[in-house]
């Protein structure tokens, strides 16, 4: 996770960065264009999102969604991407809309706040790789950015970052497609890609399903 975080890894255009990151693409095209924050591809052709790019998008929304406000969030943002592009520390962050602190620091430093003790526990962390919820419309969803179910996981050095069938390159998008496109189910899939599991056939299907529900 480390690794991703300091290079950008990964690539994905607006629906796909919409879908892992639980935010509307319309909201990611003005962050991009307004500068509070600018994907790794702004300026490709089509416009890309690296996997960082999706892991911040989350830590902006998680911090609006404690009423912090636009500004103060991306500034923080931008100050933790630049800081784990150069620095090794604890990507963890705790706040409560107000303080604002990395790792297991007790000083916040924006405002150079320190916390009283034992106030650090009871403070939200925001978990990099875990599932979010929406936060601009409820049924928006973003899988863990590891292991979005027990039988896939998505690696920023695989597939620009592609959800992928476990102990497999084969992407469930893939998987998605052959059911959509060609009408077969499950049982079919299987039998194509012999050496995948069942189970993870289905869990493929479910976590793309769910992926463009919203």
């Amino acid at each position: 996770m480390l690794r991703a975080l300091r290079y950008p890894r990964g690539r994905y255009d607006a629906e796909r960065a919409h879908q892992l990151s639980a935010v509307p693409k319309g909201t990611l095209h003005d962050w991009a264009t307004t500068g509070v924050l600018k994907p790794d591809w702004f300026a490709a052709k089509p416009r890309g999102w690296s996997y960082r790019d999706i892991v911040y998008a989350r830590l902006l929304v998680w911090l609006r969604s404690k009423q912090m406000e636009r500004s103060a969030a991306a500034e923080r943002v931008v100050y933790l991407r630049e800081l784990l592009t150069t620095s090794d520390i604890d990507p963890h962050v705790h706040s409560d809309g107000t303080i604002f602190l990395i790792g297991e620091e007790d000083v916040d430093r924006f405002t150079g706040q320190q916390t009283f003790d034992g106030l650090i526990e009871v403070l939200d962390v925001f978990e990099l790789d875990e599932p979010v919820e929406g936060v601009s419309r409820g049924e928006l969803w973003g899988p863990s950015l590891v292991r979005p179910s027990d039988h896939t996981y998505i690696s920023p050095w695989v597939l620009a970052g592609e959800p992928c069938i476990e102990k497999s390159r084969v992407p469930s998008a893939s998987i998605h497609a052959l059911h959509v496109d060609r009408g077969l189910d499950a049982l079919a899939i299987h039998q194509l890609y012999q050496a995948l599991p069942i189970e993870a056939v289905e869990e493929a299907l479910q976590l793309e399903t769910r992926l463009r529900a919203a």
